[in-house]
């Protein structure tokens, strides 16, 4: 007889015949890959940082060439150059303005335009709204004393200049003492381009020193190494860097972007295609196996495990499997169910004896209650001598006797239990100066509806007993309605009466079962109880008061016609 393996054996060996030669597989592809990985997105961002620095040169030419044409051609330009008085200076300016904020608009990058005249103490010229006042003092404080320093030496190409806090690409252009210069601050031509949670930035810099998003590359611990056109910086090397110079900007761009490994190249789903047919055979034959030694017993016990959910309790495991595990688990497990089996029937049968119990006592309770009050009643029509009221009277209760001490059910049908109320309503109208007005309002569907006996009654009994003295007669009214609240169905027994309503303490108990002492409203608690022993679902109990006390019983429709057990 073959010796059963354990599962621990069979799945460490599957794991290694696939593990280990896919392992060296992949530190072989690892090293191949990365490399490529590399070499592609150097060339990728390089690729970028050309297209963007085409653009940005494309701009500034349109600068200059703007900058050229004006200093050669424009009539107020040149007229600076002349002593004029200060309006006519000021129109002048004026008018150059209005051309720089045209070309400001067509390229988002200038910060700024400033015509420069010493001589004429001219330093204006067009900012943009997210300069600050003292941004565009320390701009014109230095434009101003650059040219008075240097004159015409203060022309040059575009370079990096720090004023203040930030750092600007300035470009200055003159002749005759008169001077033009282009500002732009060097985090409007910095970008940030975001990839779901990820960022890359592109930012400048020139001798070292990192010139946009300065903070944010301080976090990232990036370094400069100009040098190098492409390397891994920052924390735990996990950002790609790679540097171009612009010759026109004389500084260099640098992109720096998230570095995720070979796992974010576009042609890993490739490499995977072909893993996966490297291991095609291999993968069949751990499929299979596994589905023989783990995944077929799994499933059989989850079948077992569902018809056992759904009232199989005879069910029991069978695994068609030689892992030891599984045979023990097999044998453990038929033997839990047969205990389990047992336990349940013998807490079904405490569970019937508890609960007949409780209805017995209960329904014991609930009767002698009614009883003393007929007996009052009558004792009361004898002291007035209402001798022919009495002998209809003791017939009624007769009657009514007769059908309550013979029934012994559990729960009668509504129209059985409105038959009581009926003769409570009658003896009551019997026994009283001014007769009770009895009304009710039943769908006949519901006739055959069952409750508890003696639970209707008990809330009219009720009525009676905090009757208000007024000239009215006490009128009752009793309802039932069937209605639908979503996909369930709930009967709502009502029972409404003209009185002066339960008393505003009363009521907050009565809705706050955990607020009820014990022997506290006794008659309803009963009524409560035998509701809650009889069906599966709860009921709910809602006390109010509506022009009197106004009492709503919900019961779920299909479940109150089954009781929880049969006594």
């Amino acid at each position: 007889m073959t010796r059963p393996n354990t599962a621990k054996t069979t799945l460490l060996k599957i794991s290694m015949l696939f593990l280990i030669p896919f392992f060296f597989f992949l530190i072989g592809l690892n090293i191949y890959s990365n490399t490529i990985y590399r070499q592609r997105l150097t060339e990728n961002n390089q690729t970028r940082l050309t297209m963007y620095e085409s653009f940005l040169e494309e701009d500034l030419k349109h600068v200059e060439y703007f900058m050229s044409d004006m200093i050669a051609n424009d009539g107020s330009y040149n007229a600076l150059r002349y002593p004029l008085s200060y309006v006519d200076s000021y129109l002048q300016v004026q008018q150059l303005q209005e051309k720089f904020e045209s070309v400001m608009k067509t390229i988002d990058s200038i910060s700024a335009f400033c015509i420069i005249s010493p001589k004429s103490n001219i330093t204006n010229g067009p900012f943009r709204k997210n300069i600050s006042f003292d941004e565009k003092d320390n701009i014109k404080k230095y434009l101003n004393q650059l040219v008075t320093e240097k004159g015409d030496e203060a022309i040059t190409d575009w370079r990096v200049q720090q004023i203040g806090d930030k750092y600007y690409f300035l470009k200055i252009m003159g002749l005759g003492g008169v001077y033009t210069s282009c500002i732009i601050d060097v985090d409007n031509v910095s970008s940030i381009e975001e990839k779901g949670t990820e960022k890359s930035y592109l930012v400048f810099e020139e001798n070292g020193m990192i010139l946009s998003y300065r903070d944010k590359m301080k976090d990232l611990q990036i370094r400069i190494e100009e040098e190098e056109t492409s390397y891994l910086s920052g924390h735990g090397r996990n950002q790609f860097v790679v540097m171009s110079y612009s010759e026109i900007l004389n500084c260099y761009l640098m992109l720096v972007e998230p570095y995720r490994g070979i796992w974010s190249m576009e042609s890993m789903p490739l490499i995977m295609l072909l893993l996966s047919v490297f291991f095609v055979v291999l993968l069949l034959w751990c499929y299979r196996t596994l589905k023989r030694d783990f995944l077929q017993p799994l499933e059989q016990m989850v079948e077992t495990m569902e018809e056992i959910r759904d009232g199989g309790l005879e069910s029991r495991l069978s695994v068609r499997n030689q892992v030891k595990e599984y045979k023990k688990m097999e044998s453990t497990f038929n033997a839990m169910m047969d205990r389990i089996r047992e336990l349940k029937i013998l807490a079904y049968v405490r569970l019937i004896q508890v609960q007949k119990t409780e209805l017995q006592y209960y329904q014991i309770q609930i009767r002698p209650h009614f009883f003393l009050n007929c007996m009052k009643n009558l004792y009361a029509m004898t002291a007035a001598r209402k001798y022919t009221q009495m002998q209809e009277m003791i017939l009624t209760l007769s009657e009514y006797l007769r059908a309550v001490l013979k029934d012994h059910d559990i729960i009668v049908p509504l129209g059985k239990e409105l038959d009581s109320v009926r003769s409570y309503i009658k003896l009551q109208q019997m026994s009283s100066a001014k007769p009770p007005e009895y009304e009710e309002d039943v769908s006949p569907d519901l006739l055959q509806f069952e409750i508890p006996p003696m639970s209707l009654l008990t809330f009219i009994e009720n009525s009676f007993k905090y009757e208000k003295s007024s000239e009215e007669p006490m009128q009752i009214l009793v309802k039932a309605r069937l209605f639908l609240d979503g996909e369930e169905q709930f009967v709502n027994l009502t029972i409404m009466d003209n009185g002066s309503g339960f008393p505003p303490e009363v009521l907050e108990i009565l809705n706050d079962p955990e607020k009820r002492m014990p022997g506290e409203h006794m008659g309803i608690n009963n009524v409560e109880q035998r509701f809650s022993l009889l069906y599966q679902k709860p009921c709910s109990f809602i006390y109010s008061n509506m022009n009197g006390a106004c009492v709503d019983i919900f019961v779920p429709y299909e479940e109150a016609r089954q009781p929880v057990v049969d006594l």
